[in-house]
């Protein structure tokens, strides 16, 4: 009885264990991710990258974006679009919309760094 306890008691731990790795973050592939470097404010605005002002904006549409704006609320009050339904959040240099009436869009998320000095800037404007 001791051995099945014991083993029992093992195999909570096993599973316990995998549930913990798998709720701590593993790494996803981003199926849907683009990036661009740039130079300028905003990825509106973009020019040619130079020795002194290179950015970059990675954006990522689908399951993942929604991930990430999932994780970054609330949603912001002064949005850029007025449609009903429209979201936004924001939070440093991560920027997610959901989009309503672009099919096969729903969530997409920009990440933007500033590659001259390595701090996190937002990329995108209205």
């Amino acid at each position: 009885m001791k051995k099945v306890a014991a083993a029992v008691l093992g195999a909570c731990g096993v599973v316990s264990l995998a549930f913990a790795a798998d709720t701590l973050g593993t790494w996803q592939p981003l199926k849907t991710a683009s990036y661009k470097i740039f130079s300028g404010e905003s990825v509106a605005d973009a020019q040619a990258p130079t020795a002194t002002n290179r950015k970059l904006s990675i954006v990522v549409d689908g399951q993942a974006a929604k991930e990430i704006f999932d994780s970054i609320g609330p949603d912001e009050r002064d949005a850029c679009s007025s449609t009903k339904g429209d979201r936004e959040r924001n939070n440093g240099a991560v920027q997610c919309m959901y989009t309503t009436n672009n099919p096969g869009k729903g969530y997409r998320c920009w990440v933007g760094v500033d590659l001259v000095n390595g701090k996190g800037i937002p990329t995108v404007s209205c």
